[in-house]
């Protein structure tokens, strides 16, 4: 008896614990708190799981931290190259307009009826692409738009030209003329330069000049349809959809072309196709969206799934109408009868396995840690499938200085860093801007001259010569910034020897991480380092004046001010850096006054001041390489930086598959700050990146300066090594 009640009691919290049983779904930024409220009520086995993007999604949905989640085509492309074996689609989401087809899209090519079918594709060359353009506004990406011509030309690459002046070349050579509307690079200038460099890939269109359609519906698809049928060019590459408009190919009229019967499809393999063939040939056919998740609960997420998706105008449980909503927001829900593996799914339409050349270099992007060299693959394999030439790949160092050492001996190439970095990345590395990142206005490094409240040793800059300053860390932006005060106000020369210059201004200082092996470049100055270190707390054993909070109490911003309560007179710091310490009272800021850029006190102690009272107010970071690259390197590392941006940046009318930007499981702050809000070329006129151009102008100077010395000596040297072998 006590056997059977004991099965009774267990059998009955297994079905209480099944009933209970929670499925968690994804939840990006697009499905609102409020809807998660609504997924939440009443007897609801539904719960949002917070997620950044489909790439976070599907790491959950590998790691157990959700059930299900809805991606589209482009983001099941990135999910199968990190679980191909794990995850699968369950139901497809379908257009309610197109639900008797197959895919979201295809992608064909059209070609005249006098089109030579015995030459297969090598019949295309010379007879002019008639293409529908790049625009940000279409859903295409550069790996669709670009994969009918991969496919035809050989794609032959010659290191004197960029990847893209590579690809125009390729695309002339081959096609002769073409009409190839929008921007090829994401830069205005090189833009206009390599139209004007190849003017007959604008020939095909109605206007050259502009090198576009006038015809712009549809972006452009109609325009390229136009350009084939008035004889200009010789082949389409567009929709399938805009053909069947273009042409009036309705199903319901069994003979839609019998005055118009001039074209046909070209096929992949070289065949042709008539165009009243209702499921044409395809270059690329993308398959619809898909509810995804893990292959061992797919069973039992369709069954509930089917029990839980209703229409929304019945009556029904607030939460699962909320579901069908979410669900079906972009489409209507059809089942597999077997759910199919991810790659069986794509595969009927889509490369899997990419295999393009890539001309150019492959950019090498240096990592500091796992946690960013993960975020990295994710970034870098999602930028091949988008398309996105050259190829990055990704290296991994332990820390930012290792990094800039990899670059700096051509084992990496680009990182971006913080701008307390830039001075000691151009001094020490020789390295230089690829592209200034722009910040959150509110995140801008703001530096701020601090003193004691109510002290009465300094009342302006001109003060500072014998006292004893606090840095936050050497070579910083708060260095940079007290380095043009005393330049301006000719307290020290006009020399290139900063460390040495200071030492004999001041009577002491705490300047952490001056004599540390990897950032100094005064190591041999024993003099100038124990001055500018004299204010530091001892260490152990026996050191002082460490980069590091856990030995030295006076590293970084929080450590300045603690020197200035000490041995310190004036402090000079970033103002974001304390902010948060102030927020939960580790900085009591009425013991501190700041002194502002004209020289005047703040009205009030503590540290609210606005711009016009900081000494500067810049980005805070830079994506940085080497500067003795070549020019075609370099700029082929801007375009595809640039591109990259375009389509993970905040790109507006896009999802995006994995936001570069943001954060990465759950980590901040990887391949770039949070913070950051766009990528800039290097003639930006954007206020706070002149700021930040304008710190290190005499940096930029001093090191041209050592270069022109370093080339007059080693000309003087080589005439005389050949003066004496004559």
């Amino acid at each position: 008896m006590n056997i059977i009640i004991k099965n009774f009691i267990l059998l009955f919290f297994m079905t209480v614990t099944d009933a209970q049983h929670m499925y968690r779904l994804c939840a990006p930024e697009s499905i609102s708190e409020t809807t998660c409220f609504s997924l939440s009520r009443g007897d609801s086995q539904v719960s949002c799981i917070r997620v950044t993007d489909s790439a976070d999604c599907a790491i959950k949905l590998n790691e157990n931290k959700v059930d299900i989640g809805i991606f589209n085509a482009e983001e099941l492309l990135l999910a199968y190259q990190f679980y191909p074996n794990t995850l699968t689609p369950l139901a497809q989401l379908r257009n309610r307009e197109k639900l008797k087809d197959d895919f979201e899209f295809h992608t064909v090519a059209v070609v005249p009826m006098t089109f030579n079918g015995n030459e297969g594709l090598a019949g295309l060359k010379n007879q002019g692409l008639c293409h529908p353009g790049f625009s940000e506004s279409q859903i295409w990406n550069d790996y669709i738009l670009k994969f009918f011509e991969k496919k035809v030309y050989n794609n032959e690459c010659q290191k004197e030209y960029t990847a893209s002046e590579n690809e125009a070349r390729n695309l002339k050579n081959f096609f002769g003329k073409a009409c190839r509307p929008g921007i090829w690079v994401p830069d205005a200038s090189q833009d206009d330069e390599l139209k004007k460099n190849y003017p007959e890939l604008c020939e095909l269109c109605d206007n050259k000049s502009e090198c576009k359609y006038e015809n712009n519906i549809h972006h452009g698809h109609m325009g390229a349809l136009e350009c084939l049928t008035s004889g200009r060019g010789n082949v389409a590459y567009v929709a399938y959809h805009y053909v069947q408009q273009y042409f009036n190919l309705n199903q319901s009229n069994p003979m839609p072309l019998i005055n118009n019967p001039g074209y046909q499809f070209l096929c992949p393999n070289g065949s042709l196709q008539p165009l009243t063939k209702t499921n044409p040939c395809s270059w690329i056919q993308q398959p619809w969206s898909v509810i995804l998740t893990r292959k061992d609960d797919a069973t039992e997420i369709i069954s509930s799934l089917k029990e839980w998706i209703v229409d929304p105008l019945t009556k029904s449980e607030s939460w699962k109408v909320a579901l069908s909503r979410v669900i079906q927001e972009d489409g209507l829900i059809n089942y597999f009868s077997e759910p199919p593996s991810l790659r069986s799914y794509l595969i009927t339409g889509r490369e899997v396995e990419l295999s393009e050349k890539s001309c150019g270099k492959s950019i090498r992007w240096c990592t500091i840690n796992k946690a960013e060299m993960n975020k990295c693959n994710w970034v870098m394999k999602e930028a091949e499938l988008l398309g996105i030439e050259p190829k990055f790949t990704c290296e991994i160092t332990n820390s930012t200085f290792e990094c800039l050492q990899y670059i700096s001996k051509n084992q990496s190439d680009i990182m971006a860093i913080d701008s307390n970095y830039g001075y000691l990345a151009r001094r020490l590395y020789n390295l230089s801007t690829v592209l200034y990142v722009e910040t959150e206005k509110d995140k801008n490094s703001a530096v701020i001259a601090v003193i004691r409240e109510r002290s009465k040793l300094i009342d302006n800059f001109s003060d500072l010569k014998d006292k004893t300053i606090c840095f936050p860390d050497y070579g910083g932006i708060a260095w940079l910034s007290f380095i043009n005060i005393v330049r301006n106000k000719k307290l020290i020369g006009d020399t290139c020897d900063y460390p040495k210059a200071v030492a004999k201004l001041l009577s002491g200082a705490c300047t952490p991480g001056i004599n540390d092996t990897s950032r100094s470049e005064v190591k041999s100055d024993f003099d100038a380092v124990s001055i500018l270190c004299s204010a530091c707390p001892l260490e152990k054993p026996n050191s002082t004046c460490s980069a590091d909070a856990n030995v030295n109490m006076y590293y970084g911003d929080k450590g300045a001010l603690e020197c200035l309560k000490g041995p310190g007179d004036i402090a000079f710091i970033e103002l974001k850096n304390i902010i948060p310490q102030v927020r939960v009272k580790k900085i009591e800021p009425s013991e501190f006054r700041v002194l502002c850029k004209n020289e005047s006190f703040a009205e009030y102690t503590g540290f609210n001041v606005d711009e016009n009272c900081a000494l500067s107010v810049t980005i805070d970071s830079e994506v940085i390489g080497r500067t003795n690259n070549s020019k075609v390197d370099s700029m082929d590392m801007t375009f595809a930086l640039l591109k990259l941006e375009d389509w993970l940046g905040y790109r507006a009318y896009s999802r995006r598959v994995i936001r570069i930007y943001d954060s990465f499981l759950p980590y901040d702050d990887l391949l770039f700050k949070d913070s950051t809000v766009g990528l800039e070329s290097k003639d930006s006129e954007i206020k706070s990146i002149m700021a930040y151009k304008d710190l290190f102008k005499l940096v930029d100077s001093c090191r041209s300066a050592s270069v022109r010395i370093f080339s007059y000596l080693f000309l003087i040297l080589s005439t005389l090594i050949v003066l004496c072998l004559c």
